[in-house]
């Protein structure tokens, strides 16, 4: 399972003269045969050679995917520099696009809006005697725990006597969802979860909603309707598509946001250099791109700016030297996580193409 020191290490690598080779392999079960996936990485790892990917490395790939590889998983990343004895994957339950890249650094963008998403996310199963709750990090199951309260029965006969023992059986209903929903709360702040889907049926989470202390109310972004006792993997299939759907009408009004204040000259930048000149002032606090857009340039050896015009030689900020990358976008996300920038992958959309494929949320 990755870890968040795993990806810190990714971001942080620097090779030299020695590139790096980068893989994402999305791994459809349903859809895909394995010959045909066999045949999706034999293209990637030829477009890597094409590239210049050091032949070790392509190798090094292959007999991962072939003898060592978790068939379970719906996705692969690797990261391979066998002249620095670099090596590291990453068998993902979170889908990715097929991606290859070769450079001085690892190619993060991707994994890093992964992270950002769905590195510690829960699905909190709500019934009228407590909660179930599953934690998932990158789509892998990593911890379950529930709490029960007093049994909660449903007396379908009539007459006054009964009508009085529901209205006590759905007092006792209420206790247990408040208790359940005060518990689930501190049990997913010690987990540091940030994102969470309900399920249970739609009285019981109305009911459980009013209970919810505002730090769990905030995490919630979405429910499903599935039964308490469902199976993990059924859980977060449902749970994911329903974040995933969340998340990007998330960003959909961020990056509106940013478009408006740009404009109005407020803390906005957009397109590729304003958004570069803001990081290397300090003045980023949150990059939006799209994962598809690259750009050639540099980026200054002595004070670390990363210059997207590929016609200048110094850097203009210090007149260091700069040196040449074929992908300075990479480069603008691995100093930002380098100094606790987030950094949010954009699905491709017309708006976002309109500014550049790139934008940030200023700090001033």
């Amino acid at each position: 399972m990755m870890r968040e020191q795993d990806l810190q290490e990714l971001a942080e690598l620097v090779t030299g003269d020695d590139p790096v080779l980068s893989l994402y392999l999305h791994l459809d079960r349903h859809n895909r045969s394995t010959d045909e996936h066999k045949l999706a990485l034999r293209k990637l790892l030829e477009e890597a050679a094409a590239g210049g990917a050091a032949q070790a490395d392509v190798e090094r790939i292959e007999r991962f995917f072939e003898h060592e590889f978790d068939k379970q998983a719906r996705s692969l990343v690797c990261f391979s520099c066998q002249a620095r004895k670099f090596w590291r994957a990453y068998p993902l339950m979170v889908p990715v696009t097929n991606a290859v890249y070769v450079g001085r650094r690892p190619y993060v963008k991707p994994l890093s809006d992964l992270w950002d998403n769905y590195e510690c996310f829960a699905v909190v199963m709500v019934d009228r005697e407590g909660a179930r709750v599953l934690t998932f990090r990158l789509g892998a199951l990593s911890d379950t725990a529930g709490t029960l309260g007093a049994e909660v029965k449903r007396h379908k006969q009539g007459g006054i006597a009964a009508q009085k023992l529901q209205r006590v059986e759905d007092q006792e209903a209420l206790r247990n969802l408040k208790e359940a929903a005060q518990w689930t709360a501190d049990y997913l702040a010690q987990q540091n979860v940030t994102k969470v889907v309900l399920s249970g049926t739609d009285q019981n989470l109305a009911e459980f909603r009013t209970q919810m202390p505002r730090g769990l109310t905030d995490k919630v972004v979405g429910q499903i309707s599935l039964d308490v006792n469902a199976s993990p993997a059924e859980a977060w299939e449902q749970a994911y598509h329903v974040a995933q759907a969340a998340q990007k009408r998330q960003e959909t009004d961020l990056l509106e946001q940013v478009i408006t204040l740009a404009r109005k000259g407020g803390a906005g930048a957009l397109g590729l250099t304003d958004t570069l000149n803001a990081l290397q002032q300090g003045r980023v606090h949150q990059l939006l791109v799209d994962p598809s857009l690259r750009q050639p340039g540099g980026q200054c050896g002595q004070c670390g700016a990363v210059i997207a015009q590929q016609e200048v030689s110094a850097c203009p900020y210090c007149g260091g030297k700069l040196i040449p990358s074929q992908d300075v976008v990479n480069l603008a996300i691995h100093r930002a996580m380098d100094t606790g920038i987030k950094v949010s992958a954009l699905e491709p959309n017309a708006r976002l193409a309109e500014v550049g494929q790139i934008a940030a949320v200023l700090r001033y």
